[in-house]
């Protein structure tokens, strides 16, 4: 919180600067549209007396200073884009750092317990279960931060490799091996109308689901999450819905919450996140042609994302 404070503070200076420079020009503008329109008569007996008297030169006058006006609003406007931006960046690698050290740790805990002589053959087996379990955790941060650059190197776009799968039986054999991954800090069950043939790239769309299901075990508000997977056919499309019983987010929130390093003001915003996990799914969901939305009934009624994609003719054969 402290921290988020100090970032806050941080870019008030730069926006009451710019207001007040923003407040000076319009103050020097209408005050010296009001002298010359006090004046007027009196400047222009005096030119006519001198021969140089053009009308003109009040309209350019005025113009030019709406001009600086505008231009000074536009460069105020991109100064504080730019702050936040780069506070967003700065933000997203110090979680990077923190997301990569914890499992690091863990991994070189468990590493050296190892070397010990007088670890039972149960403890050895535990050890090295938690230690994978760290390097798929690993893998999975670095994946997100991958497809992350990828994203903004393609700008939006993120080319997939589709191929033809059951989806039922893809997203059983993945949750199987999540609830190995997430222990009992994940209750998620799965209900389908049956098989559904799709077209898909399953290692990106493997990635959708571990974000999912990481959210909603982050973002969860008891010791466990409970997550609801359902998987149902609408004519030629076929919707994926992952809802959970968190805490949820605000309805303001839900517009932006697929916003690459966005993060939430309230309670969601103050756990450890990057802020790339959903903006990842989005750009895996548009690659394959379809979208992806959120809702919320507000905070402590947990989070629903639904995906909807084309079932396409390749689809179609298959069933």
């Amino acid at each position: 919180m402290a921290d988020r404070r100090k970032r806050t503070f941080s870019i008030k200076g730069p926006i009451i600067l710019s207001a007040v420079v923003l407040v000076l020009v319009v103050t020097l503008t209408v005050i010296w549209n009001l002298t010359l329109v006090h004046d007027y008569n009196k400047l222009r007996d005096l030119a006519v007396q001198s021969g140089a008297f053009h009308g003109t030169m009040i309209a350019v006058g005025s113009v030019l200073f709406f001009l600086i006006i505008v231009f000074a609003c536009i460069l105020i406007f991109q100064l504080i884009h730019n702050i936040r931006w780069a506070q967003r960046q700065s933000e997203f690698i110090a979680t990077v750092s923190h997301e990569l050290n914890s499992p690091l740790a863990s991994i070189k805990l468990f590493a050296q317990t190892l070397r010990s002589d007088r670890l039972s053959r149960e403890d050895h087996e535990k050890f090295v279960d938690r230690i994978l379990t760290g390097v798929e955790r690993l893998s999975h941060i670095i994946s997100n931060i991958l497809r992350a650059a990828e994203v903004e190197h393609g700008r939006g776009g993120i080319v997939v490799t589709p191929e033809r799968v059951e989806l039922t039986n893809y997203i059983e054999e993945f949750l199987e091996q999540a609830r190995d991954v997430f222990g009992p800090t994940l209750d998620v069950t799965f209900t389908t109308e049956g098989e559904c043939w799709v077209d898909i790239d399953p290692v990106a769309f493997r990635q959708v689901l571990e974000n999912l299901l990481d959210n909603a075990v982050r973002y969860r508000s008891g010791d466990r999450a409970e997550v609801e997977v359902r998987l149902e056919t609408r004519g030629e499309r076929w919707e994926l819905l992952v809802s959970d019983r968190g805490i949820g987010v605000q309805r303001s929130d839900l517009k932006r919450i697929f916003d690459r390093f966005y993060r939430s003001e309230s309670e969601a915003g103050r756990r450890p996140g990057m802020g790339i996990g959903l903006n990842v799914v989005r750009s895996i969901v548009t690659g394959h042609g379809g979208h992806v939305v959120a809702s919320s009934a507000g905070p402590g009624h947990g989070l629903a994302i639904q995906i909807s994609l084309p079932r396409g003719e390749a689809a179609e054969v298959g069933a």
